[in-house]
């Protein structure tokens, strides 16, 4: 008899302990990869825009509207190119090609296309010959619903 009451104190003592045990589970957090990274699990923060290469008040270097003949601003590009380089031999040519807005994406795409290959790419290479690195050009291409014609803005920094 004196058994049989050792082991239900024993039991008791096991119940007891257990209870306390799955008490204090409860408010526990399972690991998960939250644990690790507090931000898993979050809907991703939309980055802000990029910022136009240069502020919108700030006048271009120089401008070449789309259609102009490569034989009327080829040699204007490399003289003024020479210019800002005797100035500043560290300097940085932002070639940036701006062409209408379109309907579709394929058709923005092709417009982008043709504005890089027709105005962009000339521009590069008579800025090139001029004397300066490929290093110091920078050259992007973008569409504006505010212009009616492709454009070429030169900013330098």
């Amino acid at each position: 008899m004196m058994a049989l009451s050792v082991h239900r104190s024993v039991l008791r003592v096991r119940s007891a302990a257990l209870a306390v045990l799955a008490a204090s589970l409860c408010g526990c957090n399972p690991i998960d990869q939250r644990t690790f990274d507090p931000q898993a699990g979050r809907p991703p923060k939309v980055a802000a825009p990029a910022l136009p290469a240069t502020p919108p008040g700030r006048p271009a270097f120089l401008q070449i509207a789309g259609g102009t003949p490569e034989d009327d601003y080829g040699p204007q590009v490399e003289k003024a190119t020479k210019l800002a380089l005797s100035r500043k031999r560290n300097i940085l040519f932002i070639v940036q090609g701006m062409a209408p807005m379109q309907e579709t994406p394929e058709a923005e795409t092709k417009s982008l296309q043709s504005l890089t290959k027709d105005l962009v790419n000339p521009v590069a290479s008579h800025i090139l010959a001029a004397g300066a690195r490929p290093i110091q050009l920078d050259m992007r291409v973008s569409s504006n619903p505010t212009i009616q014609n492709n454009m070429v803005y030169i900013y330098v920094r």
